[in-house]
């Protein structure tokens, strides 16, 4: 019992000590300029997507990824690059030839990967206006992003912008292993 207070007690000074200090800074990868995300957000849903330069799954959601920025202009998307073992130069080739329309922020000792629990790519957090996650798991059911029969993101980006409650709260995640440093 005693233990379970303790471990109580130090998630709610985590808790605390993320209000109102930066959720998260990355440098984007393309433009190499520092991006800071923030809760409360001015806007009522992000989108963050841990990506690979490397990876065959990731690689594979990244067009599904740009329609539905495209079909959702008014919610923000950010990739997230944490893979410790792609180098800097493979990271920005990768990631200028595919030319998503959002920025893909660099993760550095896998910061936020860990803060969230993201464990491959892609893996999406689909997170509120507080920066609570109301969604977490893959973009699609398969690892081959046109060829899914479900596509968990598109389908809760749709009941938000509908004002409905999330018909998923999760969903598998499938792809490579976000490598850790």
């Amino acid at each position: 019992m005693k233990a379970y207070l303790l471990l109580l007690f130090s998630l709610s000074l985590t808790t605390l000590t993320f209000a109102g200090a930066p959720y998260f800074k990355g440098a984007d990868v393309l433009k190499n300029q520092d991006v800071t995300l923030s809760f409360p957000s001015k806007k009522d849903t992000t989108v963050l997507v841990f990506l690979s330069a490397t990876c065959p799954c990731s690689a594979s959601h990244e067009g599904v990824l740009a329609e539905l920025q495209e079909q959702f202009p008014d919610i923000p998307f950010y990739g997230i690059h944490a893979n410790a073992d792609e180098d800097t130069e493979t990271t920005k080739n990768h990631f200028e030839s595919v030319k998503l329309p959002f920025p893909v922020l660099q993760d550095n000792n896998t910061v936020l990967a860990d803060k969230l629990g993201a464990l491959k790519t892609p893996h999406v957090f689909v997170l509120d206006k507080n920066g609570k996650t109301i969604y977490h798991g893959g973009v699609t059911n398969s690892h081959v992003g046109p060829s899914a029969d479900k596509h968990f993101l598109k389908e809760v980006l749709e009941d938000i912008s509908q004002n409905k409650p999330p018909r998923h709260k999760e969903g598998r995640a499938l792809g490579c292993y976000i490598q850790r440093g």
